[in-house]
């Protein structure tokens, strides 16, 4: 019987899980707070997040071939889980650019 309650991988993508979350929520928080500070603002029209689609199509990509590689090996499990963390760093990011713009 072992002795540790959860493996160290599992505690590593909690760790990260947790990070990313809270970045996350931290530039979500920044993006909201200069929505509502330019909302009068004239738009400009001007489309600043032209890879947004390409990225939606990759992840969709990405999550099709995770599902599929697990039908080789079982190992290829811990695919969805990074992809899921890969996901939630890449939103944080396009959060980021848009608190930080302006």
């Amino acid at each position: 019987m072992p002795s540790a309650l959860v493996s160290p991988g599992t505690v590593f993508t909690l760790a990260v899980g947790l990070a990313a979350a809270l970045a996350y929520l931290s530039f979500m928080w920044r993006a909201l707070q200069r929505a509502i500070r330019v909302r009068d603002e004239a738009d400009v029209g001007e489309d600043r997040f032209q890879r947004s689609f390409i990225g939606a199509v990759v992840a969709v990509i990405g999550s099709a071939s995770a599902i599929a590689a697990y039908g080789l090996a079982p190992s290829f499990l811990y695919l969805g889980p990074a992809l899921a963390l890969l996901s939630t760093v890449a939103v944080a990011f396009c959060l980021r650019q848009e608190g930080v713009d302006g």
